[in-house]
């Protein structure tokens, strides 16, 4: 079975075309979705690329090895892990609101308080609903003609994109 549809898009004066492919070969499932960009990694990077790229009006996706989002920050849960900055400088900066909205407990922020301040900062700007978890990137291949990324997963799944 193989259907595709393809939808022509103007924002912002800018014209795209967004197309999704569904191909079922045997019992294996592939889906390839054309998107404009893919981010690796759902860290503080990541999705602050999500949320930048998203309100640019680009269709975005977020592939992230962990179960949720934190990045370093999900990984490291060492007895006295914390941040060797002051709290209140490794915070997003780009949003008045995050930064009044927040209160640090302490100068140095532990591993868990900032991962709770990630976990916020996602559910905020609801920004799990792009991001696919427990999944690793395994290739990211440019085809130099079309200048478009072929990203695939450990999953199976197949995207590209114009930017990774």
């Amino acid at each position: 079975m193989q259907a595709s549809s393809h939808r022509e898009t103007a924002r912002a004066g800018v014209t795209r075309r967004l197309s999704v492919t569904i191909v079922s070969v045997a019992t294996d499932q592939q889906v390839e979705q054309d998107l404009d960009a893919v981010v690796i990694g759902a860290g503080f990077a990541g999705l602050y690329a999500l949320h930048k790229l998203r309100s640019k009006g680009l269709s975005v996706r977020v592939f992230e090895s962990a179960p949720d989002v934190g990045g370093t920050w999900y990984h490291n849960r060492y007895p006295g892990a914390r941040c060797d900055v002051e709290s209140v400088d490794y915070c997003y900066s780009f949003s008045a609101e995050l930064e009044q909205e927040w209160n640090w407990t302490e100068k140095y922020a532990t591993q868990p308080e900032i991962l709770r301040y990630i976990n916020w900062v996602a559910d905020k700007l609801d920004l799990r609903r792009d991001v696919t978890f427990n999944t690793r990137v395994v290739s990211a291949v440019l085809d130099e003609t079309t200048l478009h990324w072929t990203v695939t997963t450990d999953t199976g799944e197949v995207v590209t994109a114009r930017f990774c």
